[in-house]
């Protein structure tokens, strides 16, 4: 007989500890019955632990993590394109671009992806020479020739994101769009383009696959400067003319004049005055063929800071930013009236805080918050930042959790509030317009004729135009003249430094101009006297000689 060992037995003083199984019951080895031990025998039971089941995993094919050669360029052209449809189709369904915008956008990436096919079929070519030379950066030798595609050369410069955005400007110039710079990167600051963080609109096994220098290239976690935008669309537009023999036309100067005109809320009648100022300094609203010179230090090769220039120098004239008045000679002059820049910087204020009403922190600022912020935001503004930046910087993660899929992290109320990104765009075009309308009734509504004063009553009174004054520095802006200069260069897409230059620049070529009208009038004159004189002279030695001038 089998005997378990156990604990002491204790019934009846029994100090036992060995058992022995009987039909299920448990006795020890003196016969006593244990209670509460009873197992019920199946004959079945053969001592059987319990089954295990594995659940078979779906085979996958096992591939490479990343890409490397030709593959690597390959997919890499891919996820631009795909980041670059993506811009594209928030242009045309968001932001009410025509339906032909999107062909424009694929000819003229389909130009580009020409230089890439073929230096990628070399680069696979040559493996066993020299290893082929990738960036995305200029060269130094020469930065803007052929953008990186030159003939025999083991250079090929990769598209930066940056590019993408400059392309679809350059479509949109092509279609004689009164779109600007300004627009785009406006856009880019309020995120109605993918741009910021946009491989998150990539498939993950896209991106994974994806070497991290060519990684690097497309994700920006960074606002990029406006004049960064721009050197963006003078790069591309050098290249596609020199490359391509494109033909790009001017800025559609009369709507992009217009805009900005409606935008700076200042009088339609420097509308006259810009036009004969853009003749008198030959601008041509045209981008360059060639670049000449420094592209910091010369800000005119842009065509829209030209129109900016002549607007800031066209106001100043009829409108000008101090206080000494002016008296009309008539009251059909356009600076005929009076404008209060107090007033009108009181409106721009209020204008530029209109998406801010109800407490909202508004898309504009959002992305320039800074530590500092946070400490003044209400609960109902830190929600919607924290909103923002789930919906902008968290990423999906690469292996499902379902624990915690338990714990979402959004808000309900959030998800019940948000709207398609067509509706929320309509919303935002609609309340904007709305408050440019507000200012523009508030600014000129407050415009009062000046006093007229004739020539014949006195001479020596300061006329519109006269006393004008120049700002060569920005510690010489203050008040309206500086929230003026600020917008003007917010709408050039430029620093204020690079406006105050630029300006200067135009109002010295200006007064040049007039230097050398006024020496040739006075060169006129004395020609014209010398030649009186000469005249006289020969007439008093023609009457010494006795001889009649009129035989």
């Amino acid at each position: 007989m089998e005997y378990v060992t156990r604990g002491v037995c204790g019934q009846e003083g029994c100090r036992e500890i060995r058992y022995y199984l009987d039909n299920g019951l448990w006795f020890c080895r003196r016969g006593h019955l244990q209670e509460g031990r009873q197992i019920e025998e199946d004959p079945d039971d053969f001592g059987t632990q319990g089954k295990k089941h594995r659940v078979k995993k779906e085979t996958t094919e096992k591939s490479k993590k990343t890409y490397h050669g030709r593959q690597a360029y390959t997919l890499f052209l891919q996820v631009y394109q795909l980041i670059l449809w993506k811009q594209c189709h928030a242009l045309v369904h968001d932001h009410g671009f025509p339906e032909p915008f999107d062909a424009v956008v694929r000819d003229l990436w389909a130009l580009r992806l020409q230089d890439f096919s073929l230096r990628i079929d070399e680069s696979t070519e040559d493996e066993h020479e020299d290893p082929e030379l990738f960036s995305s950066q200029p060269t130094d030798k020469d930065e803007f020739d052929e953008m990186g595609f030159k003939p025999g050369s083991k250079y090929l410069e990769w598209p930066r994101l940056l590019d993408s955005v400059a392309l679809c400007y350059l479509a949109a110039l092509l279609m004689r769009l009164p779109i600007c710079v300004s627009d785009f990167y406006r856009m880019i600051i309020r995120q109605d383009v993918p741009y910021i963080r946009a491989l998150t609109i990539v498939p993950r096994e896209m991106r994974d696959k994806l070497p991290p220098e060519l990684v690097s290239i497309l994700d920006v976690n960074k606002l990029p400067k406006a004049e960064h935008l721009h050197r963006g669309v003078l790069e591309i537009s050098l290249f596609y003319q020199r490359r391509f023999g494109l033909a790009i036309p001017p800025l559609n100067s009369p709507l992009v004049l217009y805009r900005i005109i409606k935008r700076l809320a200042i009088p339609v009648e420097v509308y006259e005055a810009i036009k004969k100022l853009q003749e008198l300094l030959a601008f041509t609203y045209e981008y360059p063929t060639r670049l000449r010179g420094n592209f910091r230090r010369s800000p005119y090769h842009l065509p829209e800071v030209q129109l900016v220039v002549l607007t800031v120098i066209a106001t100043k004239l009829f409108f000008p930013l101090d206080d000494l008045k002016r008296y009309p000679a008539t009251n059909r002059e356009p600076g005929a009236q009076f404008m209060d820049w107090s007033v009108w910087e009181r409106a721009q204020r209020h204008f530029n805080n209109h998406e801010r009403v109800g407490g909202k922190i508004g898309k504009d600022h959002v992305v320039q918050l800074t530590d500092k912020d946070v400490l003044t935001m209400t609960p109902d503004q830190l929600d919607e930042y924290m909103d923002w930046y789930e919906s902008s910087w968290l990423d999906t993660p690469r292996v499902l959790n379902r624990v915690a899929d338990m714990f979402p992290i959004n808000r309900p109320e959030a998800e019940a509030q948000s709207n398609p990104p067509a509706a929320s765009t309509a919303a935002a075009t609609s309340d904007t317009d709305e408050a440019l309308q507000a200012l523009l009734q508030s600014v000129m509504q407050d415009l009062k004729p000046k006093r007229v004063i004739l020539e014949e009553d006195e001479t020596d009174v300061p006329r519109p135009g006269a006393w004008y004054r120049r700002y060569r520095w920005e510690s010489q802006l203050a008040g309206p003249a500086r929230a003026f200069y600020e917008l003007a260069a917010e709408l050039a897409a430029v620093s204020l430094p690079t406006l105050i230059r630029a300006v200067t620049v135009g109002e010295f070529r200006i007064a040049r101009w007039l230097e050398n009208q006024r020496r040739a009038e006075y060169l006129d004159n004395e020609m014209d006297m010398d030649m009186g004189d000469a005249l006289d002279e020969v007439d008093g030695q023609l009457s010494e000689l006795g001889v009649d001038e009129d035989r």
